[in-house]
């Protein structure tokens, strides 16, 4: 009987291990193929430390997904290193919300104003994601700089530029 429960449990611990959020690819090369019903986001970040930024499928009640992150881990993350850098990422088409900013060991909670969404064969411009972490203290918020992710993306992403819509879906980053 002790044999079973534990049989049991290591296959429920592996479970929620591959089940757990997929940290996304940085970028994608100009001109890739994109998937049926996909777009691409496309946002700059700064930051001084090391950070990650989990979201998912959007609820209008936060609790919701903190209740799915915290069970089985986030649905997808972004994991940012120090320092500058512009991400253009290929999303399914739909409402997505950021759940949850992690510093380390810390965390904060976001709230569902942080609502984008990301339509088929468009760029969506989130902004631009500036992270300030400073001893047990941190801060995130998003700014407009359309005209630098403009030129960004004609410069770096001619092909995608030409072919693809341009759309602008920014994020309220409310700590909880």
């Amino acid at each position: 009987m002790k044999v079973s429960a534990l049989r049991f449990l290591l296959v429920l611990a592996f479970s929620l291990v591959g089940l757990t959020g997929c940290v996304t690819a940085p970028t994608t090369p100009d001109g890739a193929p994109l998937k049926a019903k996909q777009g691409l986001v496309a946002f700059h970040v700064t930051s001084n430390a090391d950070v990650g930024l989990s979201y998912g499928d959007y609820a209008p009640d936060p609790r919701l997904s903190r209740h799915r992150e915290s069970l089985i881990g986030p649905q997808a993350q972004f994991r940012f290193q120090a320092g500058e850098v512009f991400y253009v990422v290929p999303l399914d088409e739909g409402d997505y919300m950021f759940n949850k900013f992690t510093v380390g060991n810390q965390f904060a909670w976001l709230q569902s104003t942080n609502r984008f969404k990301v339509n088929a064969n468009a760029i969506t411009y989130i902004g631009h994601i500036s992270v300030r972490v400073a001893d047990k203290r941190f801060g995130l918020r998003a700014v407009d700089r359309e005209l630098e992710m403009r030129t960004y993306l004609a410069e770096k992403y001619p092909e995608y530029f030409k072919k693809m819509g341009f759309q602008k879906a920014f994020a309220e980053f409310n700590l909880k």
